[in-house]
């Protein structure tokens, strides 16, 4: 019984790095497999355990396992976040930010399939961890999503 109430009092410190790792990049739509024959549709970006700040302003700590950063919307694959995690997320036709803190875009496609991932960015545009992570954490991105624009 000792040892029941000892690992009951104990479960808190124990998963307490754990629970940090809960920060999350995730589409609220369009859904995986979105088809449309409309070339314009909007996009909205969710998130979890994170602070949606602009770029160019550093944000001190806010709470134990809240990440502060900004959208970065990879179209395609055009840019590997995770194996350039250490190098700001650059410009590009296909790698649109959003270091307003936006939260939702208006995106207009050409006929074709479309792979659709998120990013966070730091201040500086560089990829963010979950707090607490260790060097073998991946930044933080979301599931890659395929829509598809049909052509009219």
């Amino acid at each position: 019984m000792k040892k029941l109430i000892l690992l009951f009092l104990l479960a808190p410190l124990i998963n307490a790095n754990n629970h940090c790792d809960e920060v999350e990049l995730f589409f609220i739509s369009p859904q995986d497999g979105h088809k449309s024959n409309a070339k314009e549709f909007k996009v909205e970006f969710g998130s979890k355990n994170i602070q949606i700040s602009p770029a160019g302003i550093l944000v001190e700590d806010i709470e134990e396992c809240m990440v502060s950063g900004h959208h970065h919307l990879i179209i395609n694959n055009e840019y590997d976040v995770v194996a350039n995690s250490k190098d700001p997320i650059p410009y590009g036709k296909n790698i649109l930010h959003f270091g307003g803190g936006q939260t939702e875009a208006v995106l207009n496609l050409s006929p074709g399939k479309y792979i659709l991932q998120l990013a966070l960015g730091n201040y500086e545009h560089t990829p963010i961890k979950p707090k607490n992570a260790s060097a073998n954490n991946l930044p933080i991105v979301s599931k890659k999503i395929v829509v598809e624009i049909t052509a009219d």
